[in-house]
């Protein structure tokens, strides 16, 4: 038996995929990458064995699992967003098109229409899930910019780029005459490869699962998409802006009086604790009296302290640094206070800094006398 290229690579990504699996499988909250790990070396295997022992001819089951993958990414990404175990009784309905397409694997048609679809719709929804995360942290939490899940769409982006790819490889067989290179060993190889270098990424972010996010709990999205919809209907209420501004003075008694919001994973359910008021009450008295969530207004407090540091600091000839002023008002991330501070004021750090160290011109020497 001849030994090629793919093949190599094939065994790679049993190898890489077996260490994934040893590494994940403990953690509950990793329960959906190790499924996918398992589902990649499996598929490696089938993969192997129709292209060196005929298998093909016996039973074609690699296009089945084009049906796998779509529901695990999605599961992947929820399991970073939301706490707890990674999968769930309730989740194997997402199973049932994989199982399906094992048994229609004659149908090869019918097979490829449904991974379009369960491609595109499973990644539509997965970048709809990080989209209502996004907007519900910048509600709930003052660190939200920190949490930002920017890597997983990335990932995701990768994911559908692989994937389209995939699809004109595998079934856009018109478009070959005109890209032979589609059609080809090569082109095969390829593929192989980048979702050796995919897997090999998930690894190892997999393994460094203890730096991520460490989710929301439970129905938190639900939850935040509930009020958000009761807030904005009790906004158009004639008595609410009323209520709104004096639940804001609470919640600025609060923020600002007794500093909170250096509190660098500051939560509004803590702001809610400390002023007597709802969640969602919270929410309504800063957005009507700011316009802002509640996130970019603790960071507007925020970078409002550290120009009033970094003035004290002018007047007396001090020079601290701005990254350690920024964290004592409450950043914890560099990046992201480089650029709150920019959308705040207008400028940088250190351009703000060079204003404040420009020396007024104080009355002349003459000016007075008699």
């Amino acid at each position: 038996m001849t030994l090629f290229a793919v093949n190599l690579l094939q065994f790679a990504m049993i190898a890489v995929a077996g260490l994934g699996i040893a590494l994940t499988v403990a953690q509950p909250r990793l329960r959906a990458v190790s499924a996918l790990l398992a589902m990649s070396a499996t598929w490696m295997v089938f993969n192997f064995l129709e292209e060196t022992s005929g298998f093909r001819d016996i039973w074609l089951v690699t296009p089945a699992f084009r049906l796998a993958y779509p529901p695990l990414v999605y599961l992947i990404v929820r399991s970073v967003i939301i706490a707890g175990p990674a999968l769930r009784w309730r989740d194997w309905p997402h199973a049932l098109p994989f199982l399906a397409a094992l048994a229609l694997t004659p149908q090869i048609g019918l097979v490829e229409h449904a991974a379009r679809i369960s491609l595109f719709a499973y990644s539509a929804a997965a970048f709809l899930l990080v989209g209502r995360f996004h907007r519900a942290t910048r509600d709930m939490r003052s660190d939200a910019r920190t949490i930002q899940l920017n890597w997983m769409v990335a990932m995701l982006a990768f994911y559908v780029v692989d994937g389209v790819f995939d699809l004109l490889r595998m079934d856009a067989h018109w478009l070959h005459p005109y890209w032979p290179w589609l059609g080809s060993q090569s082109a095969y190889v390829f593929q192989i490869a980048v979702s050796l270098a995919s897997l090999f990424v998930l690894v190892v972010l997999s393994v460094q699962h203890t730096r991520l996010f460490a989710g929301l709990e439970g129905r938190a999205l639900e939850v935040w998409a509930e009020g958000r919809a009761a807030s904005q209907k009790a906004a158009e209420t004639a008595e609410a802006g009323d209520v709104a501004q004096a639940d804001f003075r609470r919640v600025e008694a609060c923020v600002r009086d007794e500093a909170l919001y250096t509190e660098p994973r500051l939560t509004r359910q803590e702001v809610a604790t400390a002023s007597g008021l709802s969640e969602r009450a919270v929410t309504l008295a800063i957005k009507s009296a700011t316009g802002r969530n509640f996130n970019d207004y603790i960071n507007a407090l925020r970078i409002e302290d550290v120009c009033a540091m970094m003035q004290a600091d002018a007047r007396t000839g001090t020079r601290q640094r701005v990254i350690d002023l920024a964290f004592t008002a409450g950043f914890s991330s560099k990046s992201v206070f480089n650029a709150v501070f920019k959308r705040e004021t207008g400028q940088t750090p250190s351009a703000y800094a060079a204003t404040l160290a420009v020396p007024h011109e104080g009355p002349k020497s003459g000016a007075g006398a008699s």
